[in-house]
């Protein structure tokens, strides 16, 4: 799984990823922070009142949140019972992240899959 993550860093425009369970621990992390472990904590706690909110204005399943700032964007993609989480730059390309986020779960479900 690292691997997986790694791939997606290695694009100029991803400055980290995290791979963490609904329940906050991280399975595997490329954010190099000290504080990894209270941002997984809370990217599972963001994603599940994401998912709440989605669920009560009726709109459907959650297939993936964007969070723009003003440094830059954090996206979420569920991947079975995890969670990918993706920090980018300012003004990186939204689109070719999350076409290689969506590969990224891919390969993650099939790696689960295969446990």
């Amino acid at each position: 799984m690292e691997t997986i993550l790694q791939r997606l860093t290695d694009l100029d425009d991803v400055t980290g990823a995290i791979l963490v369970g609904k329940d906050g621990l991280i399975v595997t992390g490329t954010l190099h922070s000290e504080d990894e472990e209270v941002i997984g904590a809370m990217s599972a706690a963001a994603f599940g009142s994401i998912t709440n909110f989605i669920d009560q204005m009726s709109s459907g399943e959650m297939h993936h949140v964007i969070i723009e700032t003003k440094d830059g964007t954090i996206q979420f993609e569920e991947v079975g019972d995890l969670i990918l989480v993706v920090t980018t730059n300012k003004g990186s390309n939204l689109g070719r992240v999350r076409i290689e986020m969506k590969k990224a779960c891919r390969q993650i479900l099939k790696l689960v899959a295969s446990y």
